[in-house]
């Protein structure tokens, strides 16, 4: 995918080369290195200490595709805007309400919560209204709405880092959903409930990547733009960085 609309200091080959050693510095950043997914992974929590994560990500999972809608509308860049629509949409379901990513999350949390004997603890109304997300989970949102309204390059960096930590990330809580696998009566039925987690890990994430990257490609045109793509990337990081430290805090 290439739409060349203004003259490159550098060539594409060039630029991908870059991007993609910006894109995988993500993976050393405390965004996947903290304190919440050392927690998620190491044992099975307690189920008020799992609601507070639910709580946290379900809100964040449910207002990513506000974000996506923000670049959308933003993006003039036609390709570019291409790329972040494949991702929108399969953020929701491609179109099948049941496969939407926020209902796939529900219904695993719902199905965890049966688990321990209390299904309706994770119902997202009886959550939402039990208390609220905190701050750091409203500070990602707003941010990532704020940063992707703002010129091409810098919301395009910002959606490099999202996608490049995202498969990581949906890894990550799937090792520490796992430890929940013995609570299902067969192991049949955890698979069935954790859709959520094969959705990302299978395809959805892998290709969010590439959409995020030939994205970015449309702006990485001189040294100007690409500073704006590493701030991007860097904002992003941070915010998820505090995000997740926030979470990790909270379940202690």
């Amino acid at each position: 995918m290439q739409s060349i609309e203004v003259s490159r200091a550098w060539s594409v080959d060039e630029s991908r080369k870059c991007l993609e050693e910006l894109a995988v510095t993500v993976y050393k950043h405390a965004a996947l290195n903290n304190s919440f997914y050392e927690l998620w992974t190491s044992r099975r929590l307690e189920l008020q200490q799992v609601a507070v994560f639910v709580r946290n990500y379900g809100e964040f999972n449910r207002a990513f595709p506000e974000v996506l809608a923000t670049v959308l509308a933003c993006t003039k860049n036609i390709a570019a805007r291409t790329e972040y629509a494949k991702t929108l949409y399969s953020e929701m379901g491609n179109g099948q309400y049941d496969k939407v990513h926020s209902v796939l999350f529900d219904a695993w949390a719902q199905s965890l919560a049966e688990q321990f004997g209390d299904r309706q603890k994770l119902v997202w109304a009886n959550l939402s209204a039990e208390f609220d997300a905190l701050p750091q989970t409203y500070a990602l949102i707003e941010g990532q709405k704020r940063i992707y309204a703002m010129d091409g390059a810098t919301a395009a960096g910002a959606q490099l880092a999202q996608e490049w930590q995202a498969y990581t990330m949906e890894t990550q809580l799937y090792e520490g959903a796992r430890k929940y696998m013995g609570m299902w009566p067969t192991k049949d039925e955890f698979h069935e409930a954790a859709e959520f987690f094969y959705a990302h890990i299978g395809a959805a994430e892998k290709e969010h990547k590439l959409e995020s990257l030939h994205a970015a490609l449309e702006f990485d045109v001189d040294e100007a733009s690409r500073a704006r793509l590493v701030q991007g990337f860097n904002e992003q990081c941070r915010m998820f960085a505090e995000f997740w430290t926030a979470i990790g805090k909270a379940i202690h």
